[in-house]
């Protein structure tokens, strides 16, 4: 499995603190470092890829690559690499597939075809003009898209055309172009089927350039026709001949090309654009021509070391990162741990990250691991620090081992003070070297953060305040709870115990204003959080997207019914029946994402009441169902969303007349594992990596550049 989340510092300083020394207490196994020789010189790592329904999918119609030292281009099949053309420094050469797109707009005029792109760029990336030679013109064609049918450039013609994106003095009827064409050729050079495609344009004819592989080197011949299906390919071929091509011929189905098209995103200069077919046996391989790195637009345009190779894969275009093994960990220590933590923290994230990555294998049919928390997150050069690198050239080599072989090495944000028993409580398996739920230092989010208020307003609604803007009235509310008073004008109250950007507050207060306060709780972060009320249908929704066997709703009630050694939580009942998500650690996604599976849930609207005989009865549902009676000994009806009440302890709460839900608990992730914030505890109380990661992984070996 995977690390499930990163563990950046917030610049907050942990606090020390002694552990038992009963928990601290190391196996007496030592630590043995052996050497041999066998860590990778490179790893690949997918940045876009499908494996379909079901797989991993990260999916982009284009890949738009620059580098600022230039780039060399190499036509790569399984047996031959065959350099055939360069980027120069600082332009940009885009990659798509040679499948179906929606035509826009075609036009001799520029500014019309920009136009038309501006409005498509507004919620599509796969927007392009295409410069071509045509009946004597210079055209211009707007396209969208790389779909894998016609239905699916047809519907997004439909919509562009309703959107106004094909308005402008138009040269042909808006259409879906297709990858069918004819071919001739071939030609000594580019230049000659550049040339070649210019004057078979001046017919009217749409021609393109074209590179073909051929026997371990690069041969160039032009396509002719973008058409939708091969019907009308034998009359293309006699229309072509007529214009003056030689040897044209209908190409065999699943033969390796690249359409070169030339892209035209200022009226002044053009780039290209390399078309692969869906299903191609072969690649592209970008490789940069100086020191600078590789810029890949749309991971949002994060500079990466090595190699880039654009091919495809299940009709969808994938783009792999091949770079120094070493190099790689740069950017996954740089990402999945603060720069400023402890050098042994980097030290322990650099072992594990690297044993992670050598058990992966060939993990994802292509390529060995993903960019993503689905393997270990990886941001390219930008995410490297010092602090980082220097863990990494550290342990240069070093891994984890038991038995002789690599250890599946995952590891997540914050285990919430206690480690998970993977075996019991999240996939199962006896995994001997994850250390059984183990205190873990990870308090460190929380520290140097200011606490909130859960208070209640005079509306009835209730909300989160930071513990700054507001303060001690000195005054009490007749529950008994203190009234705080508003420091300054337009104090936020929040869903959540943390700001959120873009999100708009509950409400805003003034100063002087009063409200009742609930409980101090901390700020939402890794170590301890709580999530926003859900409603019943919205959990519902959520537990159904993973229950084995749908929950009938509507969803009454939702209870903890089994905890294990950690204290995580292993099955909820849903109407009292016990929900199947599968392993443990699906209940996170289940219960609509939460931070990890050391948690409790609230029912906000359900109450047991104590009547005046004594007796308990329990209420929950809609609006209505409770009812108070007055000082005038009359009884009404909460008809409002929000009730408070007494508990047992004579605290006052906050409910819900309709039934909702609370989710709290403590970590990020799994919980299994090295925890990056427990690592940082360690090192700053003086514990060495090795120690840290015996720690974690109990009955482990570190050894250097071997395992079995």
């Amino acid at each position: 499995m995977i690390p499930s989340a990163t563990g950046k510092t917030r610049s907050a300083r942990l606090l020390l603190f002694a552990f038992l020394s009963a928990v601290l207490a190391l196996s007496s196994s030592p630590i043995v470092v052996r050497a041999a020789s066998a860590i990778p010189d490179t790893i690949r790592v997918a940045l876009f890829l499908n494996l379909g329904a079901g797989k991993y999918q990260a999916i982009t119609q284009t890949a738009t690559l620059s580098s600022e030292g230039g780039m060399n281009l190499v036509w790569r099949d399984a047996q031959t690499s065959t350099p055939f053309g360069s980027v120069p420094a600082g332009q940009t050469a885009v990659f798509t597939m040679d499948v179906y797109r929606a035509l826009v707009l075609e036009t001799a005029d520029y500014k019309a075809a920009a136009a038309s792109l501006k409005k498509i760029q507004a919620s599509s990336n796969a927007g392009a003009i295409i410069q071509l030679a045509k009946s004597g013109n210079t055209v211009y064609q707007v396209t969208e898209g790389a779909y894998s049918s016609v239905a699916g450039a047809s519907a997004a013609l439909a919509k562009w055309t309703s959107a106004g994106a094909g308005a402008g003095p138009t040269l042909s009827k808006a259409r879906v172009l297709g990858p069918w064409a004819v071919e001739t050729g071939s030609y000594a050079s580019l230049a000659e089927a550049q040339a070649a495609a210019d004057r078979l344009g001046s017919s009217g004819l749409e021609a393109f350039a074209a590179l073909k592989p051929l026997g371990g080197a690069v041969q160039y011949v032009v396509r002719i026709g973008q058409e939708q299906d091969a019907s009308k390919l034998g009359a293309l071929r006699q229309t072509a001949a007529a214009a003056g091509a030689a040897n044209v011929r209908v190409p065999e189905a699943g033969e390796s090309y690249a359409t070169l098209r030339q892209t035209a995103m200022q009226a002044d200069s053009a780039g290209t654009m390399y078309a692969l077919p869906a299903g191609a046996s072969s690649a592209i391989r970008a490789e940069p021509a100086g020191a600078e790195g590789i810029l890949l637009s749309e991971r949002s345009k994060r500079i990466y070391r090595g190699s880039m190779e654009i091919g495809t894969l299940n009709q969808s275009l994938s783009v792999v990162n091949e770079v120094g093994f070493e190099q790689y960990l740069y950017s996954v220590v740089g990402v999945e741990v603060g720069a400023s933590w402890p050098l042994e923290a980097q030290k322990a994230q650099a072992v594990a990250a690297r044993t992670y990555a050598l058990f992966a294998g060939m993990g994802f049919q292509i390529a060995n691991v993903v960019d993503t928390t689905v393997s270990q997150a990886y941001y390219g050069i930008g995410s490297e620090n010092p602090n980082s690198t220097a863990g990494v050239d550290a342990t240069a080599g070093e891994v984890l081992t038991y038995g002789g072989k690599l250890i599946n090495a995952v590891f997540s944000a914050n285990a919430g003070g206690i480690t998970a028993d993977n075996n019991l409580e999240i996939w199962g398996g006896e995994n001997a070297y994850y250390a059984p739920a183990v205190k873990s230092p990870d308090e460190g989010p929380q520290q140097g953060k200011l606490d909130w208020h859960h208070v209640a307003l005079s509306s009835g609604a209730n909300g989160y305040v930071r513990s700054d803007l507001v303060e001690d009235s000195g005054r009490k509310h007749d529950s008994g709870a203190k009234l705080l008073k508003v420091i300054g004008d337009g104090a936020a109250v929040r869903s959540k115990p943390r700001i959120v950007d873009k999100e708009e507050p509950l409400a805003r207060l003034n100063a002087g204003e009063l409200v009742v306060e609930l409980k101090r709780v901390p700020e939402y972060n890794d170590f301890s959080w709580i999530e926003a009320p859900m409603t019943a249908d919205q959990l519902l929704e959520a537990l159904n997207k993973r229950a084995k066997t749908p929950i009938a709703g509507p969803l009454r009630t939702i209870e903890v019914s089994k905890r294990g050694p950690s204290g995580r939580v292993t099955e909820v009942k849903a109407n009292g029946t016990a929900v199947n998500v599968g392993v443990g650690d699906n209940l996170r996604s289940a219960l609509g994402g939460v931070k990890s599976t050391l948690f409790s849930i609230e029912e906000t609207g359900r109450f047991t009441i104590i009547g005046g005989d004594g007796k308990t009865r329990e209420v929950a549902g809609q609006g209505g169902a409770l009812q108070v009676v007055g000082a005038d000994g009359k009884a009404r009806a909460l008809t409002g969303p929000n009730v408070y009440v007494m508990d047992g302890d004579g605290g006052l709460r906050a409910g819900t007349t309709a039934l909702g839900f609370v989710i709290s608990g403590n970590g990020y992730g799994h919980g299994v594992g090295m925890s990056q914030w427990g690592a940082r505890g360690l090192a700053e109380q003086g514990y060495d990596y090795q120690y840290i990661l015996q720690y974690y992984y109990q009955n482990a070996t570190i050894e250097k550049d071997a395992w079995g």
